[in-house]
């Protein structure tokens, strides 16, 4: 989804295991719910995702506009495309295509293509008795458009993507955890580790505060994001969240991340 390029940044960070050890305990605590699972709350505005799928024959469809500041750089995905078709009732298809404006403080405006992914998402245990579900995510990323590529409007190598998701509820609030590892081609290798906590403020209101970790050869960045899905209609919610990047200082760390879309279901 939007939540993998959300989330990219050219990392040189050493792997540190008690950090695999953390997300591993994160999810386990989740996975020990209650019989209660709450709907699934990963996935756009945030870059975590969880096991939730559209449905048969149904669709989610998000249409945003995604600001991420670097150091000298503003990179606005506006349309970002991201499209979500249920085949079955527990695998989703995904095709995630943005239009990239960029400014840069030295070479100025441009505009193409940025980088697309696409992804097939797997919810292979879902034990609504025990409270809680279990998917696999495998995405792949690249540049369509060589001058997109060349002109640093789209990533330069291709990445695949292996993840695993969990969801659960504690009380009233809704769990997700993600953990995967990239595998780039011609691009950074590194590990995500994800973490949402969501609660309903009021009834149409979920809120959510996100943790997420990009853990490469030498160097490691933490993502805090806060994000809101907010119902208008049964067909309709407004999507946002608001977001910086922690940790060394890197050309590719996102100093701002700002997410503002709509969700469209049916």
């Amino acid at each position: 989804m939007a939540g993998e390029r959300l989330a990219k940044a050219a990392l040189s960070g050493s792997l540190r295991p008690i950090h695999i050890v953390a997300a591993s305990a994160l999810m386990t605590a989740g996975l020990a719910g209650v019989p209660d699972v709450a709907r699934a709350q990963g996935g756009p505005p945030l870059v975590t995702d969880d096991p939730d799928t559209p449905g048969d024959g149904h669709w989610e469809n998000n249409l945003a506009a995604i600001a991420t500041r670097t150091s000298g750089r503003w990179t606005l995905a506006a349309p970002d495309a991201d499209l979500n078709y249920g085949w079955g009732d527990k695998i989703q298809l995904n095709a995630d295509i943005p239009l990239n404006v960029v400014h840069d403080a030295r070479s100025g405006w441009d505009a193409g293509l940025g980088t697309v992914q696409l992804a097939v998402k797997w919810r292979f245990l879902d034990r609504q008795d025990l409270g809680y579900t279990l998917s696999t995510y495998p995405r792949f990323s690249s540049a369509w458009v060589e001058s997109s590529r060349r002109r640093a409007l789209a990533d330069a190598g291709q990445v695949y993507f292996l993840p695993v998701e969990a969801a659960t509820k504690l009380g009233d609030f809704g769990l997700d955890a993600e953990v995967g590892r990239d595998f780039g081609v011609g691009a950074a290798s590194q590990w995500q580790l994800g973490a949402i906590v969501a609660h309903r403020c009021s009834a149409s209101l979920q809120c959510m505060l996100e943790l997420h970790e990009s853990l490469g050869d030498h160097d490691q960045q933490t993502l805090l994001n806060v994000g809101v899905h907010w119902q208008l209609s049964d067909s309709l919610a407004l999507i946002a969240a608001a977001g910086r990047q922690f940790g060394q200082a890197s050309p590719d760390r996102q100093l701002a991340l700002l997410y503002l879309g709509v969700q469209i279901t049916r």
